[in-house]
């Protein structure tokens, strides 16, 4: 398709979905269509299936991490530990696997080690009455130190012949086994928020936490569920990461992601004081974010320019859905 016929296309369909929502919910939309219009007509070739892939499975662990931050924002909280916790799940599973504990033990090793990190930070937080700001700050800090402790090393390398790293670079149906888990993962959190009582709960919780607890909101187990499904979120991102790189740096695994994670749920217009949370938005900001580093690698743009064409776009979009 031309280059200009795409640009009309996707202007196209803004406009239609602008007349069936309102515009601070188009917001988004039109900064990601704005952005793969004009990419489209600078950048030859990118709309290609390789670069889809590209952008889908960097991605991918933004996404995972976005999506947990999304449910933790809605009921009024921050998790900064996200990037720690996926350095501890990666660092357990890079240890069990060459343990000879088997790909499935050591996959579920480091899952279990995710579940834990949010069960402290639930309990710890809704239990204790510690701001979350200051538990997630302590595990992001402790929590690179135990990943480090738990390799006995730096950094920890497999054989990129071995069944982890197969794991890594598996396709389904000619689909990145990345990208069919993050189908798997948006489908399930869109159920989730739309179809069941306890995302109303959190829901109510990051409204009006004492309104939630005078009818009968369990505070507690809320709490703890959302923090939980966060970790466990990035458990997955991690233990992901390290099948696709053959190896884990414990220092480096995850680092930095707790930004990405919340420009991206920033981006997607769920609010950080609680309330709805707004999955699909996530899922576009989490899009975005990996999307302008691979729009200036193939234009030859400098990592640092990235970064800051990536934080004008975050003040673009927040200043576009403010309240007037």
């Amino acid at each position: 398709m031309p280059n200009n016929a795409l640009t009309s296309s996707l202007v196209a369909f803004w406009a239609a979905a602008a007349r069936r929502r309102n515009f601070k919910d188009c917001v988004i939309w039109m900064f990601f269509l704005l952005l793969l219009a004009v990419t489209a007509w600078f950048t030859p070739g990118f709309f290609s299936l390789g670069t889809l892939d590209n952008v889908l499975v960097q991605a991918f662990p933004v996404m995972l991490v976005a999506l947990g931050m999304t449910m933790v924002m809605s009921s009024g909280g921050i998790d900064i530990s996200v990037g720690a916790v996926m350095a501890i799940s990666g660092a357990v599973t890079a240890r069990l696997y060459i343990a000879d504990a088997g790909l499935v033990p050591a996959i579920a090793g480091g899952m279990l080690a995710g579940g834990f990190c949010g069960l402290f930070n639930g309990t710890l937080i809704s239990k204790f009455k510690i701001q979350p700001i200051i538990v997630t700050l302590v595990v992001m800090i402790a929590g690179r130190g135990l990943a480090q402790t738990i390799l006995d090393k730096p950094s920890l390398d497999f054989s990129f012949h071995s069944s982890m790293n197969a794991l890594g670079q598996y396709r389904i149906l000619g689909l990145p086994v990345q990208i069919v888990i993050m189908a798997g993962v948006v489908a399930a959190m869109l159920f989730l928020v739309r179809k069941t009582v306890i995302a109303k709960q959190v829901e109510a919780i990051g409204d009006n936490s004492t309104a939630a607890r005078l009818v009968g909101i369990n505070i507690l187990k809320t709490t703890v569920f959302v923090y939980v499904l966060c970790s466990l979120l990035c458990a997955v991102a991690g233990v992901m990461k390290v099948a696709r790189t053959g190896g884990v740096n414990a220092a480096g695994l995850g680092q930095l992601i707790e930004l990405d994670a919340i420009a991206a749920v920033a981006i997607g217009g769920t609010s950080f004081s609680g309330g709805k949370a707004r999955v699909l938005g996530t899922v576009i900001g989490a899009v975005i974010i990996p999307l302008v580093t691979v729009i200036a690698n193939m234009n030859d743009m400098r990592d640092h320019h990235a970064m800051i064409f990536k934080a004008v776009i975050v003040i673009g979009v927040l200043w576009a859905r403010r309240e007037k």
